[in-house]
């Protein structure tokens, strides 16, 4: 008899044994894998929550008025959070501009910024350092807890190892939330395989679960973290890892062209 697995299923859950299906934490690379990746003990720890606001147009717009967030036929009004931080491009662009955008527009879950009582009103370039080297972990959880979605989030510049993926193994707890989270990572309860697992740029988190992301950061540079659902892109749900500082990234080319110089002078019309 033919024994079909699927993939990564839908549910993306794989913290225990299943015979339909096999998730990619459950894989074995193939390639060797830097020791220092698969530590006990990353640098750097990042928790990352997100979910959706759902809102009434008059929180922001007036009567009859341009309604420029995810707007459903007959469905809900959505705003899009990453630890509670709906997020906005910069001005200029961060590779060749770094220093053209205003300081205060950048902000993470330690510095948010002050209008941020609620959740539509905060928006900023959600931007997160870390030192160039560092071995990054990122813990992903889903607040949004919608049935039958898994959101898959995306790294520009990096590929990481999917060291734990799950849901909370408190089955009295019927939504998993930030707290909780924290909580069960104090209590050594978080799904964690150091195996060597093979690469990724793209993983669906679990509806209600969370996973575990590990990966050096050698390649520095302000880089896009986002849901690969893009209509969830333009309402918020992305954020900018930046590895090392503006004087790590590449040099700019000379003469290389800015934000608004593509028009010709007036005098030459």
């Amino acid at each position: 008899m033919l024994t079909v697995l699927i993939m990564n299923p839908l549910d993306a859950m794989c913290d225990e044994p299943r015979p339909d299906a096999v998730c990619v934490n459950n894989l074995q690379s193939a390639k060797p894998v830097e020791s220092d990746v698969l530590t006990k003990d990353p640098d750097i720890s990042i928790f990352l929550p997100f979910r959706f606001h759902v809102y009434k147009p008059t929180e922001l717009f007036k009567p009859n008025s341009y309604h420029n967030y995810l707007v459903a036929f007959d469905g809900d009004h959505l705003v899009s959070l990453i630890d509670e931080i709906s997020y906005t491009g910069p001005t200029a662009p961060l590779l060749s501009q770094y220093y053209d955008n205003d300081p205060n527009s950048f902000c993470n879950g330690d510095n948010r910024p002050a209008n941020c009582d609620k959740s539509v009103d905060c928006k900023c370039v959600h931007k997160v350092d870390i030192p160039l080297n560092a071995v990054v972990e990122i813990v992903l959880i889903d607040e949004v807890q919608q049935p039958n979605i898994s959101h898959p989030f995306h790294l520009h510049g990096y590929s990481y190892h999917v060291i734990g993926m799950g849901r909370s193994p408190d089955k009295t707890i019927k939504k998993i939330s930030l707290k909780h989270a924290l909580d069960l990572n104090r209590r050594g309860l978080l799904n964690r395989n150091f195996q060597s697992h093979p690469l990724k740029d793209n993983v669906a988190v679990p509806n209600n679960g969370y996973v575990v992301l590990r990966f050096k950061a050698d390649n520095p540079g302000p880089w896009f973290f986002h849901c690969h659902f893009l209509y969830h892109i333009p309402i918020g749900m992305n954020l900018i890892l930046q590895v090392g500082e503006p004087s790590d990234f590449p040099p700019v080319p000379p003469n290389f062209p800015t934000c608004g110089n593509w028009l010709p002078p007036i005098s030459s019309f």
